[in-house]
């Protein structure tokens, strides 16, 4: 697994009526054959958030992206559908639903559980460009103050590490009965491993909050 360290927010440049009525993997088979147009294997970017907040996959984390010159080996590309006519320090509203900011902000907070330290930035950060059409610092800034999370438990991750570990509770208890009894302790062993494994996940989330992370 490559060390990953920024996540970097871009947009489609595209119109808020572009392939309206097509879903996000459509759209993202668009953009992949611009970019393939450009000689690359595949779409650059690893997210792709709709104007519905439908986030759909791109290249794998693990895989190096294709979104800024010079900055790819430790980043995450993550592009908002929309965009056109932006300038760089416009506001996200301008161009953007609510139903994005909404999962851009939960997709951020994911992926900063599952890589601490991560920091978010703007394409226009690291290029002359007004992508991604809003200062990313600045409406980080905003939606925080406006949008303050008072409790530990609506964090999406802590909300899907408890039900992961439910479902890996109950799945084990569904069919435990069913084995032998060298399998079902293989089977206990297996379930506690990955329930301490989501734990350690809800204690790193936890960690963040309590250090100042809404």
């Amino acid at each position: 697994m490559r060390e990953i360290n920024r996540a970097i927010v871009h947009c489609a440049a595209t119109r808020p009526d572009w392939m309206d009525g097509e879903d996000v993997h459509a759209k993202i088979a668009e953009i992949r054959r611009w970019h393939q147009a450009r000689g690359w294997r595949r779409e650059g970017y690893h997210y792709i958030i709709d104007r519905d907040g439908a986030v759909g996959r791109g290249r794998p984390d693990e895989e190096v992206g294709a979104h800024v010159s010079g900055h790819n080996k430790d980043s995450l590309g993550i592009c908002l559908i929309g965009g056109h006519g932006s300038s760089e320090n416009d506001k996200f509203s301008d161009h953007f639903t609510a139903a994005q900011e909404d999962a851009l902000l939960e997709l951020l907070d994911d992926l900063g559980t599952l890589y601490p330290g991560l920091t978010i930035h703007g394409h226009n950060e690291y290029a002359a460009k007004a992508c991604p059409g809003f200062n990313v610092k600045t409406w980080l800034r905003s939606t925080v103050e406006r949008k303050p999370r008072t409790s530990p438990a609506q964090s999406t991750t802590l909300q899907a590490t408890a039900g992961a570990a439910a479902s890996v509770c109950t799945g084990a208890a569904a069919v435990l009965g069913e084995l032998s009894p060298q399998a079902q302790i293989v089977l206990i062993g297996a379930t506690v491993v990955a329930v301490l494994a989501l734990g350690w996940i809800a204690r790193e989330r936890l960690k963040k909050w309590a250090m100042g992370d809404r």
